[in-house]
């Protein structure tokens, strides 16, 4: 992404969430680089060193005051109701993104409803969108385990032995 700032290949750039003017490591020069791109605009929950450097800071939605889908690390699809009314007009990622695709006046709600519609393919849709709603998982989303077996450091191919050293 620097480089292609660098070369004057981003024309717009759109940052949801995060800080890495901050969190980028210095060497980068991410924060000087980003100056160089026409159009920046960036989402996030504060007004930070990311939102000095851009033209536009969208308040960002707080993940308690949207809906949303997520995985858990095995897999499992829960989808996140909002437990609050939106306190100061912030946008989630999902209607940001929405907004980008021409869908400006979209609420989360919909978005995350009709993504889900379009998934189920057998059976009544609003059966379905209950018993996830109700059970707080969509069921069968699980990733199959995987076995992993370690090979032997006999059969690692490594063209240079220093490699296998360690560093004081």
């Amino acid at each position: 992404l620097v480089r292609d700032m660098e070369a004057g290949a981003v024309r717009v750039l759109v940052m949801l969430g995060g800080n890495p003017v901050f969190t980028t490591p210095v060497d980068l020069r991410f924060a000087e680089t980003l100056s160089k791109v026409p159009v920046r605009v960036h989402s996030s929950l504060y007004d930070d060193e990311t939102s000095a450097y851009c033209h536009w800071h969208i308040p960002e939605a707080h993940y308690l005051e949207c809906w949303s889908d997520v995985r858990a690390y095995d897999g499992t699809v829960t989808i996140p109701q909002p437990l609050i009314a939106p306190l100061y007009g912030g946008k989630s990622a999902l209607e940001i993104v929405a907004a980008l695709l021409g869908r400006s006046d979209a609420e989360t709600y919909d978005l995350v409803r009709d993504y889900w519609k379009a998934q189920k393919t057998a059976g009544e849709f609003e059966m379905f969108w209950r018993t996830a709603l109700h059970e707080g998982v969509v069921a069968g989303t699980a990733f199959q385990p995987k076995t992993v077996k370690l090979k032997s450091v006999d059969s690692w191919n490594v063209s240079e032995p220093s490699a296998l050293q360690t560093r004081d």
